[in-house]
Parts: structure tokens; C-alpha cells; sequence
């Protein structure tokens, strides 16, 4: 899969904060300074 463009719609922390959009999301979660921001930069190519 080759990602072309992303885009920070929101936080959530309850399911009904989540965006109702009707395409595919990527949930990723975890305690601060284990590589989340590292990971989405990977995918994007930034």
C-alpha cells in the first residue's frame, strides 16, 4: 500500500467521537515516546 496523502481529522476517546467518514482508518495508541510519531512519518514518506 503506498500512502499519498494523510490528513489529522481528530482525537477521540470514545467511540462515538470517532469520524463517521466511510473510509478505511488506522488506529494507533500508546504511551508517549515509544514511536507513534515515527511510524505515521514512515507511512507518509515525511
Amino acid at each position: 500500500m503506498k500512502i499519498v496523502s494523510a490528513e489529522y481529522i481528530a482525537s477521540a476517546v470514545k467511540i462515538e467521537q470517532c469520524p463517521k467518514t466511510g473510509l478505511p482508518e488506522i488506529v494507533l495508541l500508546g504511551r508517549s515516546n515509544v514511536g507513534k510519531s515515527s511510524l505515521i512519518n514512515s507511512f507518509t514518506g515525511k
